[in-house]
């Protein structure tokens, strides 16, 4: 098989990670890493045996498709570059900085018939693989989204920078148009919002509460799902996932409490959690996502196969963020968020 010929626009503390595995594999030709700061793509050119660029447009007849991870605000004038030249792109989430800019790149993939993949990298954590193996139709979702300061990512906000994760998951697993969204979200340094609260209700009944911080004191990435078939908690930080299926006799209503003598409501009791509602506790080290991420992207490349998280699921992640974003400036506290 012939070796694709890969670039990496932009360097930073994830660019430079996509660079590493790519540089890596054996089917990949890493051609060359791109970034304004000069010193960070030598440095990173160096260590992945590559060449360093200033200006990432010296690459586009180069490459046979890109990783971009700029700055959101540059996503959409990147990718468009590559995808009018009909090179295919993985661009780092969110896909735009608003749904104008987000339609243009779909249409012009469409338009090229080529790859556009978006860097939801969660949907490629072995946890929430898990979870969709056991076909869960969700009634009701928590998210919890909570990270220290880093000072990365401070051209958008939470929502743009950490909810929009539980969104993309959120919508893969509703599975149904959403009804309304309503947030709350609060500015702690300035600018944009470093705090949101969101609560999402679907056209199929299901309703999502999501809380976001990038200014918390203890991390925290966690989704619990509760369903008609059972309960799972999925940490993604430790690739877990917890499963709690009711026994046949909860599922088909032979368990009645008030039906029960004393005798029966202490054995119901000793039973519950042994037999009836037993959790089972999944590790799930399935590997390093990101690497997943850029196999299946590869793949797609070569095959012509649509991404797991395609254009379009982008830009659907993207869309309910501009409302949950809206509603938070419509509902703005004293300390307004941008």
């Amino acid at each position: 098989m012939s070796r694709l010929r890969l670039a990496v626009i932009g360097v930073g503390h994830l660019g430079k990670e996509h660079a590493r595995i790519l540089a890596g594999m054996p089917d990949v030709e890493l051609v060359g890493v791109a970034d304004v700061n000069a010193a960070q793509a030598e440095a990173v050119a160096e260590r992945c045996g590559t060449r360093a660029f200033a200006d990432y447009r010296a690459l586009l007849p180069l490459v046979d498709a890109a990783v971009i991870v700029v700055p959101t605000v540059h996503h959409h004038a990147v990718a468009a570059e590559f995808l009018r030249r009909g090179v295919p792109v993985l661009v780092e989430k969110p896909l735009a900085t608003d749904l104008a800019q987000a339609d243009e790149l779909v249409a012009l993939a469409r338009l090229q018939n080529v790859v556009l993949q978006v860097g939801h990298i969660e949907r490629f954590n072995p946890a929430f693989e898990e979870l969709c193996r056991h076909s869960l139709r969700p009634k009701f979702v928590t998210c919890e989204r909570l990270g220290s300061f880093t000072g990365r990512s401070m051209d958008i906000g939470a929502v743009l920078d950490l909810m929009i994760h539980d969104l993309d998951l959120l919508l893969a697993l509703a599975q149904s148009p959403v009804q309304r969204a309503e947030a709350l979200g609060l500015s702690v340094l300035g600018g944009h919002e470093d705090i949101a609260h969101a609560r999402i209700v679907f056209e199929n009944g299901c309703v999502a509460n999501l809380s976001v911080s990038r200014v918390s004191a203890a991390p925290l990435r966690r989704m619990q799902v509760w369903a008609a078939e059972g309960f799972a908690c999925v940490d993604f930080a430790k690739k877990h996932l917890t499963l709690v299926q009711p026994s046949e006799e909860l599922r088909g209503r032979h368990l009645d409490p008030r039906r029960l003598d004393a005798a029966g409501l202490a054995r119901l009791k000793a039973e519950l959690h042994e037999r009836h509602l037993r959790p089972v506790e999944l590790d799930c080290q399935g590997g390093d996502q990101l690497t997943s991420e850029l196999r299946d992207f590869l793949h797609c490349v070569r095959s012509g196969a649509r991404p797991r998280v395609a254009g379009a699921d982008g830009r659907a992640a993207l869309a309910l963020a501009t409302r949950v974003l809206e509603s938070l400036r419509a509902n703005a506290w004293e300390r307004q968020a941008a």
